[in-house]
C-alpha cells in the first residue's frame, strides 16, 4: 500500500470534514498544512493556509471581517486577490517541521495556487518522497504539478465522488492502521 494517501472530489463535498474527523484523535502525532474557508455572514470570503501545529484544525470558520487573518491565500469578492507568500513562509516550513517532528503529515489541499509557487512546490515532493505517511486532499483539477503527483506509484488517490464518503473513511482508517498503529476511532 502506498504510504501517502490523498482525498479528491467536487468542491464542498466533504473532503475537509472528513480528514478533519479521522486527523482529530491524532493531531499530536500530524503535522502539516490546511486550507482554511472564511465565511462572513455564511458567504465564502478567503482561503488561507494555516499551520496544523500553530491553530486548531477547523477547515471552515464563520468570521466578522478577514483583515485580521494571517495567511491569507486568496480573497474572493469585489477585492479578489492571490497571495503567494503564505505558501513560502507556512506552508514549506509546516511540512519542513512535520518531517523532522511528526508520524503523519497532513496536506489539505494541494491545488492551483501551489503551481505559481516553486519552493512549495518542491517542499510537497520531498515530503511525498519522505517515508513518513502523508494524508490530504487533491483538487479534482487538472495542472502539470496535480498530475505528477497523482501519478507517482507511491500515491493512491481516493475520489469520494465515486466510492462516497462511507467507503473513503473505511479506506482511510485502512491506511492509517497500516502505517501506523491507531488509537481507536
Amino acid at each position: 500500500m502506498p504510504n501517502n494517501l490523498l482525498i479528491t472530489g467536487k468542491i464542498r463535498s466533504g473532503k475537509s470534514t472528513l480528514l478533519k474527523e479521522m486527523i482529530d484523535p491524532l493531531l499530536t502525532v500530524t503535522g502539516g498544512y490546511y486550507v482554511q474557508r472564511l465565511f462572513i455572514q455564511g458567504e465564502s470570503r478567503a482561503f488561507r493556509l494555516v499551520d496544523i501545529n500553530r491553530e486548531s484544525y477547523l477547515p471552515n470558520l464563520e468570521v466578522q471581517n478577514i483583515e485580521s487573518f494571517p495567511g491569507l491565500i486568496a480573497v474572493m469578492g469585489e477585492e479578489k486577490h492571490c497571495y503567494f507568500e503564505p505558501f513560502r513562509n507556512i506552508g514549506v516550513l509546516a511540512l519542513k517541521q512535520a518531517a523532522e517532528q511528526k508520524q503523519l503529515i497532513l496536506m489539505d489541499e494541494l491545488g492551483r495556487f501551489e503551481t505559481k509557487v516553486p519552493e512549495f512546490m518542491q517542499a510537497v515532493f520531498q515530503t511525498l518522497d519522505n517515508n513518513l505517511p502523508v494524508l490530504g486532499v487533491i483538487k479534482k483539477e487538472t495542472n502539470p504539478f496535480l498530475d505528477r503527483i497523482r501519478a507517482r506509484s507511491d500515491v493512491d488517490v481516493i475520489d469520494i465522488d465515486k466510492v462516497g464518503l462511507s467507503v473513503a473513511r473505511k479506506k482511510i482508517e485502512l491506511f492509517l492502521s497500516t502505517v501506523f498503529i491507531l488509537p481507536r476511532l
